[in-house]
């Protein structure tokens, strides 16, 4: 199998928000050889105009919706060699799974197509990462060459062949240096501060660290949280950086933040997988539960936290308490039998543990009274269980996707040795879930053959425990190579390896999108990390032709956890916390599995006359064609209201700040950012610098925008000749600023006439829409529950009356206005003979996106007339008050239905209030 990369708007726009910031901003030198590369001999003669990247900072800042910034996030530090440094610092946040290497790559690609920059240092933190950052060079490389090909480039890997060589050598392509950050943490040691035994004859002694500073690479900083430290920050600013662009989902210093993508808008987007837990919470085995989480000193004295069971009117309940010498665990839980005589006699260090003086001993991180081979034995048995299920799911679909499970384990004799409990526990367990799924027996496979294990070794292949120590990288390289090289292997439905159990300490840089299910089967709590679980399934799937899925109806992960759902879910917000220094608010947002609802298929309703005669009108895809009257369009661009803001643009200037210091009791300046005063200070005046081409700079805002359009450059230019002099002007005061409104302008103007010119053409039956695809027979939801103050949430899922015409037994609903609608459906029974909310897999191409409509009914007119109906439901009509995208989809979708092939299709928009709108006559214009 080989991965299939297209162009992502939401990688797009990552890279768009960077690049946009060296927008007049950088000037290559001007003696460069003829025919070589600007940046080929490093980049020590661009010029980096900072009074222009700040400008540039906050117009991108304010485009881009995060925080607005005015000032450039300088590092000074003193490096490693005793150099003072200072270079400006940007972060981009991009959730796990989205892409964040293939942006990083992409944007160095598009700054060296622009402006002849060559050298870029990766700088990442551990094994893995470098081993996943060549892993992506390697299968991006075809789609780059591609989408790049006046850039050739290489990489390499700090320490391995001529990689360090080929980066300080003159060169035209594009140079990547890959490099751990600890070859340049300890310059005492590291080999990369030794100065060459040979002196080149050209030139002095000099040492690998100095070849990479003299070159003013661009560093990209992959997870730089973990690069925070004092030591660390020096690294850094001994490679001598131009400018370095930090990537990461869990930044802890934002610096200058130029574009956010979270892990709620992700989910949101479709852009990863949705993320379900299942919570298995230990039972009792006849002995106290004991569970301590940590110890801490308070006042020179040892406490434990812990927590135990307590009696409650509802029964035994977990509750975390506070031990110290002497508390008595019977008088703590309620007076609950099985703690009789549990009394604390000493809390200890090295190992950390508490001893009771009965002589129980429970360490840190450990727990007592469950039986943890039981607990076991139900995670492995839900996961076996809801991969079967989602296979089952997909292959129902025809959507041609192996699934995956993961098992993380703590102890590799767990696994493998001389008496492993796992490999027999899961064999077992597969042969009887496969009978409970229905399965016949004869086609069971043999569940040793789904198995497949990653541990970190030693050469001669011994098999060892590690927890991602400094000593333990050379074992666990060894596990990275064997999962990375094996990653599409095990794509490959050909290949019955379904079920991968990993080391818990091989956590981070490596993930494989058609994992759907990940188990945690630990032995303590103190090594489990919530985010990494999550970060390993969260990409979405590929088929096996390597393209991505993209659907909401199967892209669900699902983390069976050794805790409950309330536990992991505020553990997890601790570890965003943690990670962010924040308030763990940026922590994606996880469902409870016990919470799904699964939503069937009426045969009945669907195997009837109604819906086939319904489907028959609506299942066709159709082709469009645009036509754009481009003499019209220089006049209609410059009449639009959309070019107004253009009056706005001013010379750009330095921002002058006034305040007055309001100071709390300890002295603290407290003075509020809202009373902070801005006013224009000095206008910058660029003497002698020549106007870039406008054109071009429009050209580009247009194909690299969120709607690509492609219009020839006269016309481009016509357009500019059209616009009316007092806008004109102030192109001169910010050419770049100037060139995206005007590109806005032309877009927005362009796509509304499409409208008027466009026409739907259907396409060979053949290509049209399955029913059996579309409306799955069973599908699961798993809808927001309410919650203190939001009791009704907006969407969700509601059963359906069993005598209904609805096509399902629950509807799925988006908005209250589509609940109140649904409802209206069903008491009209006279006249609906069927409906159904159209699942997002039923879609109309139209040149602003793909648009799928809410409803297609079936009515009955007096008896005399059906008519069949595809409505969308908003809580207006008016589309002016809709986002412009969304109102352009429901425009071109009344194109799309007019040309329905088979026979008419009645399409308008609606809301709850209005009703079907049967007497609309308007629904077939535009």
């Amino acid at each position: 199998m080989k991965f299939r990369f297209d162009d992502q708007p939401h990688q797009s726009a990552a890279v768009s928000a960077v690049v946009d910031l060296f927008e007049g901003a950088l000037t290559p030198p001007r003696d460069v050889l003829a025919g070589q590369a600007a940046g080929a001999n490093g980049h020590d003669g661009f010029e980096l105009d900072r009074p222009v990247l700040a400008s540039n900072l906050a117009a991108v800042t304010i485009r881009e919706a995060v925080n607005q910034q005015n000032e450039l996030a300088l590092l000074s530090e003193t490096d490693l060699q005793g150099q003072d440094r200072d270079f400006p610092n940007f972060s981009v946040e991009m959730e796990t799974g989205t892409g964040k290497t293939y942006v990083y790559i992409s944007t160095a690609l598009r700054l060296a197509e622009l402006y002849g920059l060559r050298k870029f240092v990766i700088l990442v933190h551990s094994i893995a990462i470098r081993a996943g950052v060549v892993k992506t060079f390697e299968q991006t490389e075809e789609h780059f060459r591609l989408k790049y090909p006046s850039v050739p480039y290489k990489w390499g890997v700090l320490g391995e062949n001529s990689a360090l060589n080929d980066f300080s050598e003159p060169s035209s392509g594009v140079q990547f240096l890959i490099a751990s950050v600890q070859a340049l943490d300890k310059p005492e040691t590291n080999t990369l501060y030794a100065s060459a035994e040979q002196p080149q004859l050209w030139g002095e002694a000099m040492s690998g660290v100095q070849h990479i500073a003299r070159m003013r690479p661009i560093v990209l900083i992959d997870e730089p949280q973990n690069m925070g430290t004092p030591l660390r920050r020096q690294a850094i600013a001994t490679l001598n950086p131009m400018v370095a662009l930090r990537y990461s989902a869990t930044h802890k210093d934002l610096y200058n933040l130029v574009h956010r993508l979270g892990p709620k808008q992700a989910a949101e987007a479709g852009l990863v997988k949705r993320v379900s837990v299942k919570g298995i919470v230990a039972g009792e085995d006849g002995k106290p539960y004991v569970r301590i989480d940590k110890l801490r000193s308070v006042r020179k004295r040892l406490m434990a936290e812990s927590v135990i069971d307590m009696a409650t009117q509802d029964g035994a309940k977990r509750i975390p308490i506070v031990l110290q010498n002497g508390t008595d665990l019977f008088e703590e839980s309620g007076g609950l039998a099985q703690y009789q005589g549990l009394v604390v006699e000493s809390i200890e260090r090295k190992p950390d543990r508490v001893i009771f003086e009965n002589g129980l001993t429970v360490q840190s991180g450990q727990e007592t009274g469950v039986d943890h081979l039981a607990v076991w034995r139900d995670q492995i048995r839900h996961t076996i269980r809801q991969h079967l299920s989602r296979q089952g799911q997909i292959d129902a679909m025809g959507r041609d996707v192996k699934v995956l499970s993961l098992f993380f384990v703590e102890h590799v004799a767990d696994y493998a040795g001389e008496d492993p409990v796992l490999p027999g526990m899961f064999d077992e367990l597969f042969r009887q879930e496969w009978a409970r799924a229905g399965k016949p027996e004869g086609e069971m496979p043999d569940p040793a053959e789904l198995r497949v294990a990653y541990f970190p070794s030693t050469k001669r292949g011994i098999l060892k425990d590690t927890a991602g120590r400094a000593a333990d990288a050379e074992f666990e390289a060894r596990a990275y190579q064997e999962i990375i090289a094996n990653k599409e292997l095990i794509l490959d439905r050909a290949n019955p390896r379904a079920f991968i159990f990993s080391h818990s300490a091989l956590k981070e840089g490596w993930d494989n999108p058609n994992v759907f299910q990940v188990g945690f089967l630990r032995h303590t709590r103190s090594e489990l990390e919530r985010r990494q679980q999550i970060g390993r399934g969260l990409r979405l799937p590929v088929n096996q032709d390597g393209h991505r899925v993209i659907d909401p109806s199967i892209n669900r992960l699902t983390l069976i956890v050794d805790e409950s759902f309330t536990e992991f879910t505020e553990g997890l917000n601790a570890e965003y916390a943690t990670a962010t220094g924040s308030s763990g608010d940026g922590a994606p947002q996880v469902d409870n599995a016990d919470h799904e609802v699964l939503v069937r298929r009426r045969p009945a309703l669907f195997d009837s006359p109604e819906f086939a005669a319904l489907w028959s009108r609506i299942r066709y895809k159709a082709r469009y064609r645009v036509s754009v009257d481009q003499s019209t369009l220089p006049k209609v661009v410059a009449s639009s209201e959309h070019l107004e803001e253009l009056r706005t643009i001013q010379l750009r200037a330095n921002v002058v700040q006034s305040a007055d210091l309001i100071y709390d009791d300890t002295g603290r300046v407290i003075t509020p950012e809202s009373s902070v005063a801005e006013s224009r200070g000095e206008r910058i005046v660029n003497v002698g610098q020549r106007l870039p081409n406008i054109v071009q700079l429009i050209e580009d805002q247009l194909q690299y925008g969120k709607f690509p359009l492609q219009l020839t450059r006269p016309t481009i230019a016509s357009i500019i000749g059209a616009i009316p002099v007092e806008l004109t002007r102030h192109v001169l005061d910010d050419p770049d600023r100037w060139a995206r409104i005007v590109a806005s302008a032309i877009r927005i103007e362009s796509i509304e006439q499409m409208v008027q010119g466009i026409s739907y053409e259907p396409m060979d039956e053949a290509s049209w829409w399955d029913a059996e695809v579309v409306f799955l027979e069973v599908e699961s939801k798993n809808p927001p529950q309410p919650q203190p103050g939001n009791p009704d949430p907006k969407n969700g899922v509601a059963p359906a009356p069993d005598d209904g015409v609805n096509l399902f037994d629950h509807v799925d609903y988006d908005s209250h206005v589509e609940r109140a609608f649904a409802a209206q459906l069903e008491n009209s029974r006279d006249q609906i003979k069927l409906f159904t909310k159209l699942p997002r897999r039923f879609r109309v191409r139209t040149p602003v996106g793909e648009y799928s409509p809410d409803w297609a009914i079936v009515h009955d007119e007096n008896g005399a007339q059906r008519l069949y109906l595809v409505r969308e439901t908003k809580d207006t009509r008016n589309l002016d008050d809709l986002d412009w995208d969304e109102a352009m989809r429901i425009r071109f979708a009344r194109r799309h239905f007019a040309a329905a092939p088979v026979g008419p299709v009645d399409y308008t928009n609606t809301t709850d209030q209005d009703g079907l709108l049967i007497e609309d006559t308007d629904w077939h214009s535009a």
